[in-house]
């Protein structure tokens, strides 16, 4: 009688704790799939707004006739290449969807391989900080040549032009960091909308 009592007792303590376990996965779980999808609905209302910076030597090799000299615009753009070009390549990409990470991973750092010379771009409250150089914090990388960032900025459409790059290989991106801090930053839409494809929580 008394080792039944017993084995009730064991088989209750066993339950409990396994319960308690459960309880606390589940809650972890929640939280990390929060913390996720928050990176893809919050905007914090960036409004990252630049002005052309090409716009000068495309007025520069314009005729009359309102024709564009392309060859001459890219040639004069490649040998002007300067931070202003990528930071309205990055805007128009989806930077205002990027913010600081809600858990403690920082502010959202892309670096560019241009021509084999690296930059990196940080998001700071609303503001890009592009400079030359490479980083050891980069969330994701953009390869390219001068005369893809060039062609894109005098494209229609920048957004296609980059989404049409993507697709076609002439634009790399590489994801550095792990998904779950990619998704605190917000980078889901922008990825998403460049390749078409989903960052997956599973991996």
């Amino acid at each position: 009688m008394v080792n039944e009592q017993v084995l009730i007792k064991d088989k209750h303590r066993v339950l409990k704790i396994f319960l308690k376990i459960s309880i606390v996965l589940l809650i972890l779980i929640a939280i990390v799939l929060a913390i996720f999808f928050l990176g893809f609905f919050k905007n914090e209302g960036n409004k990252i707004v630049l002005e052309n910076p090409i716009k000068g030597i495309l007025f520069a090799n314009t005729n009359e006739a309102g024709q564009v000299d392309k060859q001459k615009v890219i040639e004069q753009g490649v040998l002007e290449f300067n931070e202003d070009y990528l930071n309205y390549i990055i805007a128009a990409l989806g930077v205002n969807n990027l913010h600081k990470s809600y858990i403690g991973y920082g502010n959202p750092i892309i670096e560019m391989n241009i021509d084999n010379q690296a930059w990196n771009s940080e998001v700071v409250k609303g503001a890009l900080l592009t400079k030359q150089g490479a980083t050891d914090l980069e969330d994701l990388k953009i390869i390219m040549t001068k005369q893809e960032a060039v062609e894109a900025l005098i494209s229609p459409n920048i957004k296609e032009f980059m989404k049409t790059s993507v697709k076609n290989g002439n634009t790399q991106i590489e994801m550095i960091a792990g998904k779950v801090e990619l998704g605190s930053k917000g980078y889901l839409a922008m990825y998403k909308e460049l390749t078409g494809e989903e960052i997956a929580i599973d991996e």
